[in-house]
């Protein structure tokens, strides 16, 4: 995937993280191509499959919405080549860096935390999986659709920083 289609795909999983839970997510794009996003507090099982599935859904957005421009280096000698795009290896200390790469290993694809909330509590009852997994498609959908604005605007700060903490603005109680 190309780092516009992660920053959609990670976009989608902070917002709907933070729509659902009203939780500060942070999201990062990594030098392998990769991305992640976590909410600072735990999600229900429920609200957790959704942001899962909320993230491949987004990737659909750049359809609709090209990457933002790069801007182009500062006036200098050297050949005029577009700057290496931030990602969290560049932007974060590298103990940061790497304790997120350690806990990234081990987490699970999106795919499959869908997958097992489908199925929890009803292992031996089949028939229900695909219901289960249709309406979890059709709330991410939805949840895609009506933030669509955020998501997107999400996406350009975490394409040309590498980095981002959802919401993104801040407002400090007067």
């Amino acid at each position: 995937m190309n780092r516009w289609i992660v920053s959609l795909h990670e976009a989608g999983h902070a917002v709907a993280a933070l729509v659902l839970s009203g939780t500060r997510v942070v999201a990062t794009l990594h030098e392998n191509g990769g991305g992640a996003a976590w909410p600072l507090e735990e999600l229900s099982p429920t609200d957790a499959a959704i942001m899962a599935a909320a993230g491949p859904l987004a990737e659909a957005l750049a359809d609709r919405h090209t990457a933002p421009e790069i801007p182009p280096p500062v006036a200098s000698k050297e050949p005029c080549f577009p700057p290496a795009l931030p990602t969290l290896e560049s932007a974060a200390t590298v103990e940061t860096a790497g304790k997120l790469k350690r806990e990234l290993a081990q987490a699970v694809s999106d795919h499959v935390v869908v997958a097992r909330w489908c199925i929890a509590g009803i292992e031996k009852q089949p028939e229900r999986w695909s219901q289960r997994h249709a309406w979890i498609q059709t709330l991410a959908k939805r949840l895609i659709r009506s933030h669509e604005k955020s998501i997107v605007e999400v996406a350009r700060v975490l394409y040309q920083r590498g980095v981002v903490s959802v919401p993104l603005d801040e407002r400090n109680a007067s």
